[in-house]
Parts: structure tokens; sequence; C-alpha cells
């Protein structure tokens, strides 16, 4: 998909990827773009970028599905929405039921909010375009997130779901899965050791996971890693679950 004067989305966009990917995006000379967050700091962010800004809570329904109707009213269509937001933590059993209501409210609901405004505006219009930011912990895993992880592994799905069902339909749908990324996100783990597990394949840059989306849509490709390293894992994990487990589990804190 060429994103040149298209209308865009993008939730999360406050900050990290979110935020990369408005900045690139916009140097694409796109029709529109619209930003989300439920960060004030999002007005600046779009100050700067000459786009709309919406502060909503994305797990919301009814407000998150507000704003894209007002977008969808405003601009006429949303051809490329970019559904990035989400939240970490860590955590074992020993995470509360609330917290995994909030993973799973912003993780995965997130997405099927938007997708029931969207597809069907999409498929009337014969076109349209949804990027998942999933995270390499939906394909592969990620210990000590045990909520993380699994809302990934549900966000994954999705994202497979919805390619299925509607691609005939004219609708592009791309799953995009960095390992780790220099964000706030991460940063708020504090300072790992460079011996890490998580740092063995490297920190990326927003930026350089907003290019690999941005070249991932180009080419309307469903899965997008900017860590090419995730494709080696995935195939090692197919071929051996039980060796896969092992080793993952030898990453254990």
């Amino acid at each position: 998909m060429n994103i040149q004067n298209k209308n865009i989305v993008i939730t999360g966009a406050a900050n990290g990827i979110g935020h990369a990917l408005a900045r690139r995006m916009s140097e694409e000379s796109p029709k529109s773009i619209s930003l989300i967050d439920i960060k004030s700091s999002l007005k600046e962010v779009a100050r700067s970028l000459n786009a709309d800004s919406y502060i909503v809570d994305v797990s919301n329904e009814h407000d998150f599905q507000t704003v894209l109707k007002d977008i969808i009213n405003k601009n006429g269509s949303i051809d490329l929405f970019c559904s990035n937001a989400g939240i970490q933590q860590f955590g074992t059993l020993e995470t509360s039921t609330l917290d995994w209501q909030k993973n799973w409210d912003v993780n995965v609901m997130s997405h099927i909010y938007a997708a029931k405004v969207l597809i069907p505006q999409m498929k009337k219009q014969g076109s349209g375009y949804l990027l998942l930011t999933v995270s390499a912990a939906g394909l592969l895993n990620m210990p000590g997130a045990i909520a993380y992880a699994t809302t990934k592994h549900a966000a994954m799905g999705l994202a497979e779901n919805l390619s299925i069902m509607y691609g005939d339909d004219g609708i592009k749908v791309s799953a995009l899965c960095p390992q780790l990324v220099d964000t706030d996100m991460v940063r708020s783990f504090g300072k790992l050791p460079e011996n890490h597990p998580l740092l063995k394949d490297g920190l990326l840059s927003a930026d350089v996971v907003a290019e690999e989306a941005i070249q991932g849509i180009n080419k309307e490709k469903f899965l997008i890693l900017p860590h090419k390293e995730v494709a080696k894992y995935i195939q090692g994990k197919a071929f051996d679950y039980d060796a896969w487990i092992e080793a993952v589990r030898k990453l254990v804190p």
C-alpha cells in the first residue's frame, strides 16, 4: 500500500513506536494524520506534525469508537489504521486479576473495538489497511511477563483471523513484531545487564522500527519483523516445540 494521499490514524502516538510512526508517515504526503493517546502530551506531538489529536482511552469501547467515527465523518474514511497502543508489565501468577484485565483491554480489546468500526467502512470502500503492533512476544513468548505475553499471543491470533476473513474484501493486515525497542516502556524496566537475554538481538530505535513498518506496508507483508532473528526463532519453535520450550526455560532469571 502506498500511503500517499491516505487518511491515517495511529494509536499510542504520544511517544515510542507510535510517535515514530507518526513522524515517518508524515513524510509520505498523507491526506491526513490523526493521532490518539491517553496522554495529554499528544497535543504537542500533533502540533509538530500538523496532525489532529484525540485524547482517549482505547480500552473504553464507547469513547474510542466515538472518536473513530468522528474521524471518519471528518475525513471521509480511515485508510490506514495503526493499532499501536499497548501496555506491558512484569509478573507471573501473582499478577492481579485487575492487571490481567488491563492488559487484555488494551492489548487485545482495543484492536477489536477498532475493527468493529473500521472493517465495515473498509469493506464498503473496497480497501483498507490495519497495522497491529503485536511484539515478538506474540510469536515467541516473554518469561516473567505472563499477562503481556499471553495477550500478545491473542493479538497475533486476531491479526491472522482478520487477514483471513477480510483479505478478499480488499482489506490488508500487518502484524508488527519487534523485540526490544528503545521506548519509555522498555526504559521502565530499569537498566538491564549487558548480558541479559532480552538484549541478545539488540535494542532497536523506534525510528528503525517505524521504517521497517513503512517498508512492510509498502510490500503488504503480513508479518513485519524489525529484528530479523525472530524468523529463525519461529522456525525453530515450529520444528521442535519441546526443544524450544527447554531453551527458553533456560532464559528465565
